[in-house]
């Protein structure tokens, strides 16, 4: 029988860093009544035969399923097939009536999957996102997704640069930025000062409130 190509261990350790964002393991299994130790096993390989039970548990926290811990072990791109997976999990984008403010990790620590096709961008449309709430408007990510109508989830590893930023909500960014496109801002030198310039404010005034989406 042929061995899939990503042993469980290199599997969890990846869940954790493009998922969780390289969160610690205690920080991963808070929820669930599963042993730091153990899973640290896991991810080193030492355990050959996980115990079902405490695998799904460990899956729940990433919000997949063994099945689908089974097929990421054969893909051919660990890293794409998990955001994948996540774009398809995420694929309406839809947010909670009422979510808790709780800080996120810092987007910029993560190792971008998604870059900018464009020959000419400068910027990806990740940097665009965190320049926006973190500079221009200063909000937290779940007032920001709230704002947008996003799942916290979703909007976090979009900036983040682990998943895309679809057409649609690129239009809303613009709408409040009085623009056509992000172009404008993917190829600017300098993203913050051309949306300054764009909306003849001065850095000095800043933080300020766009107008909604």
């Amino acid at each position: 029988m042929r061995t899939p190509p990503h042993s469980l261990g290199t599997i969890l350790k990846a869940l954790r860093h493009v998922l969780a964002a390289d969160a610690t393991p205690e920080a991963v299994l808070k929820d669930i009544d599963v042993p730091v130790w153990y899973l640290l096993e896991l991810e080193a390989d030492h355990i050959t035969v996980a115990d079902g039970d405490t695998l799904t548990l460990i899956c729940s926290c990433y919000q997949l399923t063994v099945d689908q811990l089974i097929m990421l072990s054969a893909a051919a791109n660990l890293p794409e097939a998990i955001v994948h997976m996540t774009i398809q999990r995420y694929r309406t984008y839809e947010a909670p009536n009422y979510l808790p403010d709780r800080p996120w990790p810092d987007s910029t620590q993560v190792v971008p999957l998604i870059t900018n096709p464009d020959p000419l961008a400068k910027h990806t449309y990740a940097d665009v996102l965190r320049c926006i709430r973190t500079q221009v408007e200063d909000r937290s990510v779940t007032a920001v997704s709230a704002l947008l109508n996003v799942s916290p989830m979703a909007y976090w590893h979009m900036e983040a640069g682990q998943l895309p930023v679809p057409t649609w909500l690129q239009r809303k960014i613009a709408f409040r930025l009085h623009l056509k496109n992000l172009t404008t801002l993917t190829r600017a030198t300098d993203i913050l000062t051309t949306i300054c310039q764009h909306l003849d404010i001065a850095p000095d005034d800043l933080p300020m409130e766009l107008r909604l989406p």
